[in-house]
C-alpha cells in the first residue's frame, strides 16, 4: 500500500510541477507582451560658436589687447585703443564722425547674434563697463550706454544684435574707473555667436 502511494504521489508530483511550469511559463510571457508608455523626455542643446573674429578698425588683422587710458578715480574712460590701430588712433564717440574701438566680423557660415562677456575686472579698477554695437559705416555714435557690466564683475550679456556672414559690426566700450586711486586692473572680453 505504502508502494502504490508512492507512486501516485510521485505521478502526481509530475504533474504538479508540469502544471506549474505551464503556469509560470504563461505568466511570464504575458509580462513580455505588456507595452512601456509611448512617451519620452528628450533633451538637445547647441554650445556658442567663436567664429566672431575681433579685428581692427581698417584691417582684418586680429585685435589681441584693447587698452582704456589712465583716468582719476570715478572718471569714464570713453576713448580705448587696440593693439592694431594703436593710440594714435583710439574710438572716438562723436555725433558724425564716430569711430570704434573695434571691428567684429562674422566668418560663420550663416548669421549670428553676438553674445559678449567679461571676466570681473582685477584690483576692482573699473565699477561698470558699457558697450554699443552698430554698422561699421554709421558713424553718429556720441554716447555708450548698453550695460555690460553694471559692477565690473564678470558679465555675459545676449545682445540683440545680428551679423551676417564675412559682414561687421562696430564695437564702442566705455568703463567707469571706481574710487580707488593708483590700481591697474584687467578684464578678459570674449565675443560669441550663436545662430
Amino acid at each position: 500500500m505504502n508502494k502504490i502511494i508512492r507512486n501516485v504521489l510521485g505521478k502526481f508530483n509530475i504533474i504538479f510541477s508540469f502544471a506549474l511550469v505551464l503556469l509560470v511559463t504563461g505568466n511570464l510571457s504575458g509580462v513580455n507582451c505588456v507595452l512601456a508608455a509611448n512617451t519620452s523626455t528628450q533633451s538637445a542643446s547647441t554650445a556658442k560658436a567663436t567664429s566672431i573674429e575681433v579685428v581692427g578698425k581698417v584691417a582684418d588683422t586680429a585685435v589681441t589687447t584693447i587698452t582704456f587710458p589712465q583716468g582719476a578715480p570715478l572718471d569714464t574712460i570713453s576713448n580705448p585703443y587696440n593693439n592694431v590701430d594703436t593710440d594714435v588712433d583710439p574710438q572716438f564717440l562723436n555725433s558724425s564722425s564716430s569711430e570704434p574701438v573695434v571691428r567684429l566680423k562674422n566668418t560663420s557660415g550663416g548669421t549670428l547674434t553676438i553674445t559678449l562677456a567679461i571676466d570681473s575686472w582685477t584690483n576692482d579698477v573699473v565699477a561698470s563697463e558699457d558697450y554699443e554695437l552698430s554698422d561699421p559705416s554709421t558713424t553718429t555714435t556720441a554716447s555708450v550706454a548698453s550695460v555690460l557690466s553694471s559692477d565690473g564683475n564678470a558679465a555675459t550679456v545676449a545682445t540683440e544684435d545680428t551679423v551676417a556672414t564675412n559682414a561687421y559690426k562696430a564695437l564702442y566700450l566705455e568703463t567707469n574707473l571706481s574710487a580707488l586711486a593708483n590700481v591697474t586692473g584687467t578684464s578678459t572680453l570674449t565675443i560669441l555667436g550663436e545662430s
